[in-house]
């Protein structure tokens, strides 16, 4: 019985010692496919418990939901390890490993102590995986330590409530500082308002860095907000509206990987209405959402790497060699768009079929089809690019062929989904009794697609424009810069004269005595 997670912390050690580089492939490969065989025969009901200074630890659990989230995360592991072996260093490999078992460890974790400490383990690693990349990603990586220590430290300030009210450390349903439990949760999820750390960093980092911060940052987010906090019904408006923003300006981006960016604040806005409503149901359709995000996304993000390997560009210009120099390619980006699309017979549809069937307000069934076909309609812009866009790229470089291995074992898994979408209520132990391939469940789920089609051919130059304003507004930099600011100019006081440091004191003294009065 052993976390998952640590079978790939054991393999960054490993990585450390001075084997040829050809056998430390092998072993990152090894490894990578031992965390999903150890994964896939977990039981669930195992769990492990210590004692640790004066608490009762559970470092490791198991049930459905986090077998479920576990195989999908060391799958995902897997096929980015693939891909990305031949073209990443071994510094760099090494903080992947440490990024993906410190994920899998928090999947896994069956207390709030255990979650915290690798939950902080995954912001300093990928936070190093951006910064040491190049001088020109230190100052992103930067940011991003910056936000996700802010949403560390509410999360630890939320723990400390927790354990106050209920003397215990328990991974339950949170009683007690819920608001700092949220904000921690918003970080991780890029919620709207908390969101500007990632179009910034997934637009810079390396594309093959991208492509695994989108498996794992925002989906473990989902996963402890489904822990913690669900069932509380108001946050399905507030993932509706996050979502819509999304699509707004997803739709107003000329760097494809800024859209993907934002298309997954969309997607996740899917995971928190299912999680929000609270059912049985709503958590399964939430959680689906996440294994088929993490596919379909995934795959998204490895197509446009191929460009940026072939091009040194992630422009949509530059998305049209897919089509002729890539057909391997074509044909996964052409899956996980359906897949995405929520289009029948892909991964997608059955998901968000069982989140839409699971809600009954119609507010956010409405909702729901906005985000459908917003969704339908970003991605017909990539598409477009893709397939019917003309331009004379070439190939500066062939991609190596594990590149191809690593998508194509993903694109494997949405086709299975897709076919076949009782797999993954079979991998969780729940049927949600929903006939996925019920006329009215594939009308209603085809309908926003359909849609999205003319009202593409008919505003598709506006949305291929390229803006050169977009409407990106980070208050966070501002915050920063006014503090700085005041901070400098405050500074010019301190001059070392006693007499102004004896006014200031006895003023504040003043003050103070007055408030104490009043």
């Amino acid at each position: 019985m052993i976390t998952p997670g640590f079978v790939y912390l054991t393999g960054a050690l490993l990585l450390f010692l001075p084997f040829h580089d050809k056998i430390k492939y092998i072993i990152s490969f090894l490894i990578a496919t031992g965390a999903l065989i150890v994964t896939f025969y977990l039981i669930p009901g195992e769990q492990l418990q210590l004692d640790f200074l004066t608490f009762t630890l559970t470092p490791f659990s198991v049930d459905s939901i986090s077998k479920l989230t576990g195989l999908i995360f060391a799958a995902g592991g897997l096929a980015s390890v693939i891909y990305s072996i031949n073209i990443c260093s071994l510094p760099n490999l090494r903080l992947i490993f440490v990024f993906i078992g410190s994920a899998l460890t928090v999947v896994f974790s069956g207390d709030l102590f255990t979650l915290y400490v690798f939950w902080e383990l995954m912001t300093i690693s990928s936070s190093f995986l951006i910064i040491i990349t190049s001088n020109f990603t230190k100052k992103t990586g930067y940011y991003y330590f910056l936000l996700h220590v802010a949403g560390s430290l509410s999360l630890l300030w939320g723990i400390f409530l927790q354990y106050s009210a209920t003397g215990s450390l328990s991974l339950n349903a949170i009683e007690a500082g819920i608001p700092f439990f949220l904000m921690a949760i918003a970080v991780k999820l890029a919620f709207v308002g908390f969101h500007t750390w990632m179009p910034w960093v997934y637009s810079k980092a390396p594309f093959y860095v991208a492509v695994v911060l989108s498996i794992y940052t925002t989906k473990v987010g989902v996963y402890v907000m489904a822990r913690l906090v669900s069932g509380i019904n108001i946050l399905a408006y507030a993932g509706l509206i996050s979502a819509l923003f999304g699509i707004v300006m997803a739709l107003r981006q000329n760097e494809v990987r800024k859209l993907l960016s934002y298309s997954i604040i969309t997607q996740v806005g899917y995971m928190i209405i299912g999680i929000s409503i609270g059912t049985a149901a709503g958590i399964a359709g939430g959680m689906f959402h996440l294994v088929n995000h993490i596919l379909y996304k995934t795959v998204l993000f490895m197509a446009v790497g191929f460009v940026m390997y072939t091009t040194g560009k992630d422009d949509f210009e530059n998305l049209e060699i897919i089509r002729r120099k890539l057909p391997i390619t074509s044909i996964a980006t052409l899956v996980a768009f359906m897949g995405i699309s929520g289009v029948p017979f892909f991964n997608g549809y059955m998901s968000k079929t069982i989140i839409k069937d699971a809600l009954h307000d119609p507010l956010l069934k409405l909702g729901l089809d906005l985000m459908s076909f917003g969704t339908s309609l970003m991605f017909l812009k990539f598409i477009y690019y893709v397939f019917f866009y003309k331009s004379n790229r070439n190939l500066a470089e062939k991609p190596p062929i594990s590149m191809q291995l690593g998508m194509g074992f993903l694109t494997v898994m949405m086709i299975l989904i897709g076919l076949n979408p009782f797999l993954l209520e079979t991998l969780m132990n729940i049927n949600v009794d929903i006939n996925y391939f019920e006329i009215k469940h594939m009308i209603s789920g085809i309908q926003p697609f359909i849609w999205s089609i003319p009202i593409f051919i008919l505003s598709k130059k506006y949305l291929l424009k390229r803006y050169d304003i977009l409407t990106y507004h980070d208050i966070y930099r501002k915050v920063g810069n006014i503090f700085i600011a005041t901070g400098y100019k405050l500074s010019n006081y301190h001059d070392g004269k006693l007499n102004k440091y004896l006014l200031w004191t006895t003023t504040t003294l003043i003050i103070l005595l007055l408030l104490l009065m009043f």
